[in-house]
């Protein structure tokens, strides 16, 4: 029977504030130390464990940061460790990972600081041909595996931070458990994105909203039209004159939600110009989209040139929550311009230009 790689989490939920601060990346001694009691707990869940091989990666990573086309980190664990078998030395078919002055090996690097997510995972893989420790690993991992109380102690220790949860799980765990919050949340529609970019080898979806988004994945890029509000008008009034403004809103909320998650996967996200209503179109052909790729901090829109800048009039259009929405600049000869945001520092660029 051919090995199967087993790709496993010990989810670390920590207690959230300003100065719990976990440590991200840790020295090879003390993923070492951890590791004695980690893998001594698995043992006691998964049988047959010390048959199989096993690697660990003293990083700890945002499920964003799992769950990205190709698993690469567990994949990049797997590789090392694939390597490392190859050695003679390796008698425990064991592998500890840990970051040395220059931090985490190539491929296992963390981002740093964490984005105020309470929850971050250390990976592991076992490589097993063992029938009943694959059916354990993926039946059984979540529900048998919450760390003991010594092992509780050693994370607070070694990571310098107060836990509320730890336990073990696999990352189809992590995926289900993802999946319920972002249905609680109301963004199914980013869900089924991300289901079918994590578990189909050739992913193609369609998703489009009741609220006038629309994301077309083609294996790892999502392409999504940027309604400016000029054009938004235009959509509304052939749908009963709607109050264009809420509407626009409410458009551009979610489109700025899908966009940072969706990136913040991993995934090629790249927003065009709509010429027509491409969800009606029965194919895509998404070169073409390309070519109409809006890119940069921000995005200009000419409906006629303004004459003189130093005379015109300028609209800020912002919302409590979601920041800046455009500027609108208008002059008495009918010179009309929007000015988008992109980026955060788009937001910071467009203040100069308008300035000056």
């Amino acid at each position: 029977m051919a090995n199967k790689l087993l790709q496993g989490l010990l989810s670390i939920e920590f207690f959230s504030g300003p100065e719990n601060n976990p440590k991200r990346e840790l020295l090879q001694s003390e993923i070492k130390q951890l590791n004695e009691q980690i893998s001594k707990e698995l043992q006691t869940i998964l049988p047959n464990l010390k048959s199989s091989s096993y690697a660990i990666a003293g990083g700890l990573y945002q499920s964003n940061d799992i769950l990205q086309q190709g698993f690469p980190i567990h994949s990049q664990i797997r590789q090392y460790l694939n390597a490392a078998l190859k050695g003679e030395n390796n008698k425990r078919n064991q592998l500890i990972i840990g970051a040395n002055a220059q931090g985490l090996p190539e491929g296992l690097q963390t981002k740093g600081s964490n984005s105020g997510s309470p929850l971050l995972l250390i990976p592991f893989v076992v490589l097993t041909e063992n029938e009943q420790t694959q059916s354990v690993f993926e039946n059984e991992l979540m529900h048998k595996g919450m760390v003991s109380r010594e092992l509780f102690l050693q994370l607070q220790t070694t990571l310098g931070a107060k836990i509320r949860h730890a336990n073990f799980m696999t990352v189809l765990d992590l995926a289900a458990m993802m999946h319920n919050n972002y249905q609680m949340m109301g963004f199914d529609g980013l869900w089924e994105i991300l289901e079918e970019s994590l578990f189909n080898t050739a992913p193609e979806k369609k998703v489009i909203l009741p609220q006038g988004n629309e994301f077309y994945l083609s294996k790892k890029i999502v392409f999504t039209p940027f309604y400016t509000f000029h054009y938004w008008q235009s959509l509304k009034q052939a749908h009963n004159g709607e109050n264009e403004k809420k509407s626009y809103m409410i458009y551009t909320q979610i489109q700025r939600q899908y966009v940072s998650t969706l990136t913040e996967h991993g995934l090629d996200v790249r927003q065009f110009l709509p010429s027509s209503d491409v969800s009606k179109e029965s194919h895509m052909c998404f070169a073409t989209l390309d070519k109409f790729r809006v890119e940069g901090d921000y995005y200009h829109e000419v409906i006629k040139a303004i004459s003189n800048r130093e005379t015109c009039k300028i609209e800020k259009h912002e919302h409590q929550h979601l920041g800046l929405l455009f500027y609108k600049l208008a002059d008495k000869s009918g010179g009309l311009e929007y000015y988008y945001p992109l980026t955060a520092q788009g937001v910071t660029s467009l203040k100069l230009i308008l300035a000056s």
